[in-house]
């Protein structure tokens, strides 16, 4: 084994001596000047950003979310916004983090541990003291949508139906000035209102319509007694024969008005109040939702009063003509 050999030199009157010690000095304060500089390097690698894995966030609707981290816990930001620090109990981290959605990646399917809703995103973290950054795909939960409650969509139809506008009839008859003791009556309205009305109704994303259609016409008569016609009835042309006319919508009174109630106390001008009621029927379909049905039927009406008078019929010789004649001054108001 090699032996160490110390040399003695006397200079001067003094005597170093060379030891083994004196050789290595030097080179243990270097090599714990070295170990003092790597502790500090890896102190300040170590301080990197919070794990990714307690990054949230939402979409801003481009493709982009913002999140934000830090050391105790973190919390949302505002969408299409960059934030640092947490509102967790942790001390404020200067790592600001962005996640870029990453819409190949989602079509490899779910993070593992469940089908939770989200997506992968490329995450971005910079620290806004030293400049650092660094980036890693993560899996970011999304919000759970909120579900918006079922609308019912014969509901809408009803209020599509409350807002319809329906005209009222307008009377008509043939005698105008009178009717007359058994002679038909001609009953009719304006034939304008005859057709259809729609209205449509929303709510959210369920659009309801309510179509209203005139199905009959129904008179009550003044005297007890009520037609119903299946149309708006037919006017009376004068400039024609009454031969060459017909209708189905008509009444025969067989009684005068004679002492019903007149509106100016006179007994001569004593009426039957006719009121003439138009049915609706109500129809109803929906976009956004299934359904369609029937609504409850609507009506609208309106009344007038009508003379009724009787007169006397007389044979007016062998042609076998029958005409109508008025009563004689001296036989009073009619009976």
């Amino acid at each position: 084994m090699p032996r160490l050999v110390t040399r003695t030199q006397r200079l001067g009157g003094t005597e170093p001596t060379t030891t083994v010690a004196s050789i290595l000095a030097p080179a243990l304060a270097f090599i714990l000047t070295f170990a003092l500089t790597l502790t500090i390097v890896v102190a300040t690698v170590v301080t990197a950003p919070p794990a990714f894995g307690a990054a949230t966030g939402s979409d801003n609707g481009d493709g982009t979310v913002t999140v934000g981290v830090s050391d105790g816990g973190s919390t949302n930001g505002e969408p299409g916004t960059q934030f640092g620090g947490g509102g967790g109990s942790g001390a404020a981290s200067p790592w600001t983090c962005t996640s870029t959605s990453l819409l190949l990646n989602d079509e490899g399917g779910f993070a593992p541990g469940g089908p939770t809703p989200g997506g992968w995103y490329s995450v971005t973290c910079i620290d806004s003291v030293t400049g650092a950054s660094t980036t890693q795909t993560e899996w970011i939960t999304s919000q759970a949508p909120t579900t918006a409650p079922a609308v019912d969509p014969r509901a809408v139809a009803l209020q599509a139906e409350n807002s319809l506008r329906l005209p009222g009839p307008s009377l008509h008859f043939n005698p105008s000035a009178a009717s007359v003791v058994n002679l038909p009556t001609w009953l009719w309205i304006d034939p304008s209102v005859w057709h259809t009305y729609a209205v449509t109704a929303s709510v959210g994303t369920v659009s309801a319509t309510a179509v209203a259609t005139p199905e009959a016409v129904t008179w009550q008569m003044g005297d007890g007694h009520a037609v119903t016609c299946d149309g708006p009835g037919r006017a009376f042309d004068l400039s024609l024969p009454a031969q060459m006319q017909a209708t189905s919508c008509h009444y025969t009174y067989r009684t005068s008005s004679l002492g019903q109630l007149s509106a100016d106390g006179n007994a001569d001008d004593a009426a039957y109040l006719v009121r003439a009621t138009i049915v609706w029927t109500v129809s109803w379909s929906a976009v956004g939702a299934a359904g369609e049905g029937t609504l409850p039927s609507l009506t609208t009406s309106a009344a007038t009063p009508v003379r009724v008078v009787q007169v006397e019929s007389v044979d007016t010789g062998p042609s076998g003509l029958v005409g109508l004649a008025a009563p004689r001054a001296d036989e009073g108001s009619p009976s």
